[in-house]
């Protein structure tokens, strides 16, 4: 028997599968914190209702206008120019029965547990359902609850966006789906309870 032959032969093997096992290694990206602290800006939209919080708008909007830039649109969601709660006209996030939208990535950690929408709504039946999903892992697509509406503009309730356990900062995802009903929103935004 050529011993010489069968050393080559796995000494090759094992070459090949160091390769291969550190190709295999190599594309496998480690999981690391998706962003970094950013610079947001905040203010105090709903202090006429009380709520002396201190908040700050979800990517995509500016006040009192859904621009929607980075948001994915499907099932028949789409922007519309419609009058605001103040009487001014503006560009909304409208969401028939069945439709989706979800946010740009919106850095976060868990000192941003709460959010308030101005919502309306169209139809009968829930207006709409918001859920989280968080880049690190906790809470995918974990829901944050039905928000019902009016005829009428009105500000929704806080809802929670499950944050309390985030490690660091990291990137969260915000969905609205229409419920049985049409609903319509803008200045959907987020709690940064970093600020007493």
């Amino acid at each position: 028997m050529n011993y010489r032959i069968i050393r080559r032969g796995l000494g090759l093997a094992v070459l090949l599968a160091t390769v291969a096992g550190g190709s295999a290694q190599a594309a496998a990206p480690a999981q690391t914190s998706a962003c970094s602290q950013p610079g947001y800006t905040f203010s105090q939209p709903f202090i006429s209702l009380g709520d002396s919080n201190w908040y700050t708008l979800v990517p995509g909007q500016s006040q009192d206008s859904f621009i929607g830039t980075g948001w994915t649109l499907t099932g028949g969601a789409k922007l519309v120019t419609t009058t605001l709660a103040d009487g001014s006209v503006g560009t909304v996030l409208d969401l028939p029965a069945g439709a989706t939208a979800v946010s740009p990535p919106m850095c976060v950690n868990s000192q941003y547990p709460d959010a308030r929408v101005d919502l309306r709504q169209l139809g009968n039946g829930a207006a709409l359902h918001a859920y989280v999903a968080y880049t690190g892992g906790k809470s995918q697509g974990q829901s944050s609850g039905a928000l019902n509406g009016s005829s009428t503009w009105s500000v929704s309730r806080a809802f929670q966006l499950h944050a309390g356990n985030l490690v660091g900062w990291q990137d969260a995802q915000y969905t609205f789906v229409g419920d049985k009903g049409e609903a319509q929103v803008y200045d959907f935004y987020v709690d940064p309870h970093c600020f007493g």
